[in-house]
């Protein structure tokens, strides 16, 4: 049975709950960020984000891992090398500087980017499973360097005032870890 989609009212209301925090974000540090302002902005009871949310995390990271896991598991682009995930995410990352400042870029939350990073490493041991055969430990290890190489990467991006596209630098993380 297909999963059943949420009625409109709790679409409407997660919705407005991630704009606003959205919209905070990009007004102040997210460590500043309380629950009340985000309710107050979305026009919602305390009670009604947490019948959704467990915490500002929580709403932050909504959907964040589903979508990079879709990411991972596309079908190859041509030539069918690389990892998937990079460049669609260096696109929206592109489109969001703001927002991947706040929660990528070093001015973020410490407990945000060992999340961020968490939920990268587990998308890129799926691409380097994909790529070859299982090596235990040894994948971990990998899939971090590979992480710390695009948070890296993406980082200087976004606050050394390049003009670089995500395609170029794409270009450039898969030509940096093209010998994982």
């Amino acid at each position: 049975m297909p999963a059943s989609r949420p009625d409109r009212r709790v679409r409407r209301t997660t919705h407005r709950l991630k704009e606003a925090l959205l919209l905070l974000i990009e007004q102040r540090s997210y460590d500043r960020i309380t629950i009340d302002d985000i309710t107050r902005l979305a026009d919602v009871g305390r009670s009604t984000f947490y019948s959704h949310y467990t915490s500002k995390e929580d709403l932050l990271f909504s959907g964040f891992e589903e979508g990079l896991r879709a990411l991972a598991e596309r079908a190859p682009a041509e030539g069918g090398k690389g990892y998937r995930f990079s460049l669609p995410l260096l696109q929206h990352i592109g489109s969001q500087r703001r927002f991947a400042l706040a929660t990528i870029g070093g001015g973020s939350n410490a407990a945000i980017r060992r999340k961020t990073t968490a939920i990268l490493a587990e998308v890129v041991r799926l691409e380097l499973e994909r790529m070859s055969p299982s090596r235990g430990q040894l994948r971990d290890a990998e899939a971090h360097g590979v992480v710390g190489a695009f948070l890296g990467l993406v980082t200087w991006w976004l606050t050394s005032g390049t003009r670089l596209s995500a395609e170029t630098l794409d270009g450039v993380f898969q030509r940096l870890v093209a010998c994982s």
